[in-house]
């Protein structure tokens, strides 16, 4: 008969799993992490691994929305903090500066490469909730300075299709960054 794990093993073998699974990702892709290695580092059976999480990529995801959160917050943080520029070129430096977290983070490859693999397996009801979590999150963000110039939906699908083009960067070369910094000032300067 299967042992149930307590509330306080749950939550260690969670934070095992999750914490071998993010130090997997640096330097290996998801998909070629083996449940098998998951479980042995939180010290489960593969069985009970499926308990935790119905699927790998959920695993995965949960990782993905972590940063996802961290890179956001630090955003936050910056664009609150410099009251010297107006709102649009705050803004515009904010995702620049988002972007250069992404290119230089230790999790480039999985930003880069996983995220689209792991979006596209996750169930479509986690995908909408997460799309109106980054709404509210947007609509936060953005009316700390005021009315927007365009309606909320089109400054959150400008920005949301101005942060896709991190998965263009190697596509467009050297002169990504040039790029980059024309489409955010352009975004953001109808924004606000």
């Amino acid at each position: 008969m299967p042992v149930a794990f307590t509330e306080e093993q749950q939550a260690e073998i969670r934070k095992k799993l999750y914490d071998a699974a993010k130090n997997m990702v640096i330097d290996t892709p998801y998909h070629a992490i083996k449940v098998e290695e998951l479980t042995k580092a939180a010290g489960i059976s593969k069985g009970a691994f499926y308990k935790f999480y119905p699927a790998k990529e959920l695993l995965f995801y949960e990782i993905l929305r972590s940063l996802h959160e961290e890179l956001f917050s630090s955003a936050m943080e910056n664009f609150t903090a410099s009251q010297d520029q107006s709102a649009e070129e705050n803004l515009c430096r904010t995702l620049l500066d988002c972007y250069d977290s992404v290119h230089t983070s230790r999790y480039r490859r999985f930003w880069m490469k996983d995220s689209h693999e792991i979006m596209a397996a996750i169930p479509e009801e986690k995908k909408t909730a997460q799309m109106e979590a980054e709404k509210e999150l947007f609509w936060k963000f953005l009316n700390q300075f005021g009315p927007l110039a365009v309606s909320e939906e089109l400054a959150f699908t400008s920005l949301r299709a101005l942060i896709m083009t991190v998965y263009s960067r190697e596509k467009l070369g050297p002169d990504y960054e040039t790029i980059l910094r024309w489409m955010a000032q352009g975004v953001c300067s109808h924004i606000f």
